[in-house]
């Protein structure tokens, strides 16, 4: 297990694997590094794969109090003690936010940039809205039986994705209330869109067309902030597009990272 501490003595687990130039995976909220793991045999053979445990995550310290530049601080701690100085970023959902701002605030570090399933609003915002959208059914619900509607109008293939969450290591279940508090708020107030145009890195933007949650809306206007940018819309896929069309996801993404980008 690797571990760093950070100028703020926040100690960040992270994990290498693979030989090649650098590709950082950032995970989703309240997810962990091994949402890779699926993809990692496709893609250590030439890449470094490092992927993170961003701070309230997985084997990472979990603070009361969460800010983005905190997440950032958590990447570049671990870029520092590995030596390097530029790198791929691939990132999901909240993962995503993380490296966008990376990318915005630090372009020189950035060489290509993947964003999965991006909001341009903090995710909380999101959440409560999506959620609001059907609130009329939810309220008449069993508490157990909400989430499974909700994945419904999530995912397109809720069963595939489920699947693979089963997979996971769980590190999210034993959080207190006041470290999930952490977390869900550790986006408040940020505004990405406005910066994005600093955003100097190739940048694949990847949707799904039946997410409800982060709707495909939100990589298309990102798209048109960000110069050299490129939207995919994944018709068979709702919030989870690297599962539920994981081939064609590990294809994009290979070809986008190895090829010269022409806009």
């Amino acid at each position: 297990m690797n571990i760093i501490v950070t100028e703020n003595d926040v100690a960040i687990h992270y994990e290498v694997s693979g030989r090649g130039y650098p590709l950082i995976l950032l995970h989703g909220q309240f997810m962990n590094v091994t949402m890779f793991n699926e993809f990692e045999t496709a893609l250590k053979e030439n890449y470094q794969l490092i992927k993170i445990d961003l701070r309230g995550h997985g084997y990472s310290d979990k603070p009361f109090k969460i800010r983005m530049e905190d997440y950032m601080e958590d990447v570049l701690t671990v870029m520092d003690e590995l030596l390097i100085k530029q790198a791929h970023f691939l990132g999901y959902g909240l993962g995503g936010m993380v490296a966008e701002a990376i990318a915005s605030s630090y372009p020189g570090i950035v060489q290509r940039l993947i964003l999965v399933t991006v909001g341009n609003e903090p995710f909380n915002v999101s959440e409560d809205k999506f959620q609001a959208q059907y609130s009329n059914i939810l309220r008449t619900m069993k508490p157990e039986k909400r989430q499974k509607f909700l994945e419904e109008y999530m995912y397109h293939d809720a069963k595939k994705v489920n699947k693979w969450k089963k997979s996971l290591r769980d590190t999210g279940t034993n959080l207190t209330k006041r470290e999930r508090t952490a977390v869900n708020h550790s986006t408040e107030g940020i505004d990405l869109l406005s910066s994005a145009h600093h955003i100097t890195a190739p940048t694949l933007i990847i949707s799904g067309k039946h997410d409800e949650l982060i709707k495909p809306d939100n990589g298309y206007t990102l798209s048109k902030e960000i110069p050299t940018s490129f939207h995919y819309l994944y018709e068979n896929s709702g919030h989870a597009p690297m599962i539920e069309e994981q081939e064609r996801f590990l294809e994009d993404i290979q070809t986008f990272l190895s090829t010269e980008t022409q806009v």
